[in-house]
């Protein structure tokens, strides 16, 4: 099969976009953690100021998700549920993704430095199981919306959510039965009654 350079440009430009959004959420994300980190330190008087690893483990776990996208990781298990249990699934498959893909790597480069295990993943909760598992549910939570936006997106089409977030929102050409479930309350209610005109 032949590829055309145009195609392969299109396909590159597509996916490096799509690994910019993922690794600009995670790098909020973190960031936010790392600010609350530094507050919570502040008030014992303990300096802390590692800001720099939110983006490297944003652009790090940004590629894991993206990986784990493009081999479409729990996409159609729940073909016909309503979109909350989909976003939840993905959000629960890809926070046991990103939280083994994180020790694995800590434990890699612990390894790599001479430390043990235990040592080698102090950074991540703590290092204690209990630890590891909260900020696994952090992410958990935090990963809910986006693969929401996404499950959403499926739907709509392709681009059309972005345009309806980010641009002048316009009328959108959407399916006759997903255009009724968006339309304000008062729409729905007065075509109801023309109809039983």
């Amino acid at each position: 099969m032949v590829v055309s350079s145009h195609a392969l440009k299109q396909r590159a430009y597509h996916e490096m976009k799509e690994f910019l959004v993922i690794a600009l959420y995670l790098w909020v994300v973190f960031a936010l953690l790392a600010v609350h980190k530094t507050v919570i330190l502040g008030e014992h008087h303990i300096d802390f100021a590692a800001h720099g690893f939110a983006l490297i483990n944003a652009l790090a776990l940004g590629k894991v998700v993206l990986v784990g996208r493009k081999l479409h990781l729990a996409d159609d298990l729940l073909p016909n549920a309503p979109l909350i249990y989909p976003a939840m699934l993905k959000s629960a498959v890809f926070t046991v993704l990103l939280a083994g893909f994180k020790i694995l790597e800590d434990a890699g480069l612990g390894l790599y430095h001479g430390q043990s295990f235990s040592q080698s993943i102090a950074d991540i909760g703590g290092g204690t199981w209990k630890g590891i598992l909260s900020i696994s549910a952090i992410m958990f939570v935090v990963l809910i919306p986006f693969f929401a936006f996404t499950e959403l997106q499926k739907i709509v089409g392709e681009g059309k959510l972005e345009r309806m977030f980010f641009y002048t929102r316009q009328p959108l050409n959407l399916p006759g039965r997903l255009t009724e479930t968006l339309s304000p309350p008062f729409q729905r209610q007065s075509a109801s009654k023309e109809a039983a005109a």
